[in-house]
């Protein structure tokens, strides 16, 4: 498998998707997976559209901000959008971990010949604490959100399909959920954020 991951860093939320995406790059080596990492100033268009016509990408995970038709790399720059780029997702299974992408430009890559997509039909959100800004991964606020998220990525980096990977995705929202119900949760507020996230999560397959 060859995986195209995209991993801009400009703002707190790209910051922090940075390295919560990076740790895709230690599952992969450790799948056999050889990736190719656009991170902070590669997540360009010009770069994204380029390795996906010339080489056999199987898998690609995009990160970034977004909305219905488009998402971004670094600095905010349109690196795919709708009736720009899709039509390179041919035969390709596709991640897009931005707000509101799953809404028009998933099904559009689906149109165009895509194995399968998940990601988002509303804005994709996760507290943090300004306190760990310099260890997002240590972030006890984000990371139950972030967790949730990362399967989808981790559990096609081990093969799986993308309904596969979104069913995974879903119960791992479903036990954190569980777990900050109960009256001895101390981080409660997290509820309605991890509910959000797991209904704005979609899954498209031909």
């Amino acid at each position: 498998m060859l995986l195209l991951l995209t991993r801009p860093r400009y703002d707190t939320p790209t910051h922090y998707l940075f390295y919560w995406a990076g740790l895709f790059i230690d599952e992969a080596k450790k799948n056999g997976v050889k990736i190719i990492d656009l991170d902070k100033g590669k997540a360009k268009k010009k770069k994204l559209h380029s390795y996906l016509a010339k080489q056999p990408i199987d898998t690609v995970i995009l990160n970034g901000h977004g909305n219905q038709k488009a998402v971004a790399g670094e600095d905010n720059e349109i690196i795919l959008s709708t009736g720009d780029g899709t039509e390179l997702l041919k035969n390709k299974t596709i991640f897009v971990r931005a707000c509101d992408a799953g809404a028009i430009l998933g099904k559009e890559i689906m149109q165009q010949g895509a194995k399968g997509f998940i990601g988002y039909v509303q804005p994709f959100i996760f507290p943090s604490d300004k306190d760990s800004f310099n260890k997002p991964l240590e972030d006890e606020l984000a990371a139950p959100v972030l967790e949730c998220s990362n399967q989808v990525g981790t559990s096609l980096i081990k093969g799986k399909s993308v309904s596969e990977a979104h069913k995974d995705s879903l119960d791992k929202y479903t036990k954190a959920i569980d777990k900050y119900s109960s009256s001895e949760a101390t981080n409660s507020f997290l509820l309605p954020i991890l509910l959000w996230n797991m209904t704005s999560q979609v899954c498209y397959q031909p």
